[in-house]
């Protein structure tokens, strides 16, 4: 499709790691443009390749429009850099003071992620009434999720609902769980919780109260922290 286009606008999210969007304009697609393709990049400079990108300025007509320069380009005599502030306006900047105050709020009254830089979105319906939410950070390795849930398992615990995502080296997991196990006994939450943080490769847990600050515990080198 660059093979005829005029202008290549850039408008997607920059995700590091493996099958992320590192490098997405590299020498395989700017090898296609034309020579007087106008790049528009007011997405991520990550996304760019920029050798690819400045080896294309060198022997063309072309040119890069972008708000975010790097060393090799930002001098370039084909490449035309722009302030950074399309979001400095009085109505952006009261939005997204908004927004970060309640995504900072859902984060901790249940758990779910949005607009998050380096956590995957997740999001799960309305805790059930009488259940225990419970949220885990992991590596993102083979094994992970059957290695949590077999920890409920253990504790004769059934998990109500459950959610997983993953970006890059770290997954997040929230389940609402019923707090009985299958005896009629009540769990206890300090035991379960800290078995379940110090489960290899799970890096911290959290046991919503409803309060911030509380219910928190860690796993750093194999030593419990709460």
């Amino acid at each position: 499709a660059v093979a005829s286009a005029d202008f290549v606008s850039i408008n997607i999210p920059y995700i590091k790691g493996e099958g992320g969007t590192h490098g997405i304009i590299g020498p395989d697609v700017i090898s296609h443009f034309k020579p007087n393709t106008i790049l528009l990049n007011f997405a991520r400079g990550e996304l760019v390749d920029s050798e690819a990108m400045k080896t294309f300025l060198d022997g063309s007509n072309g040119r890069y429009v972008s708000d975010f320069p790097d060393d090799l380009l930002w001098d370039h005599k084909n490449a035309v850099i722009l302030p950074h502030l399309g979001a400095s306006t009085e109505e952006a900047e009261d939005e997204a003071a908004s927004m970060a105050a309640d995504t900072i709020r859902d984060f901790l009254e249940t758990g779910i992620i949005k607009n998050s830089v380096n956590f995957p979105p997740t999001d799960l319906p309305e805790r059930p009434a009488g259940s225990i939410r419970m949220t885990v950070v992991n590596k993102n390795i083979p094994g992970m999720l059957a290695g949590i849930t077999e920890t409920f398992a253990k504790a004769k615990l059934n998990i109500i609902q459950q959610i997983n995502n993953s970006r890059g080296d770290v997954a997040y997991n929230v389940l609402d769980i019923d707090p009985h196990t299958e005896d009629g006994e009540t769990v206890q939450l300090k035991e379960l919780q800290e078995s379940l943080t110090m489960t290899e490769g799970v890096l911290s847990s959290r046991i919503l109260f409803g309060t911030a600050g509380v219910g928190y515990a860690r796993n750093i080198d194999g030593t419990y922290y709460i």
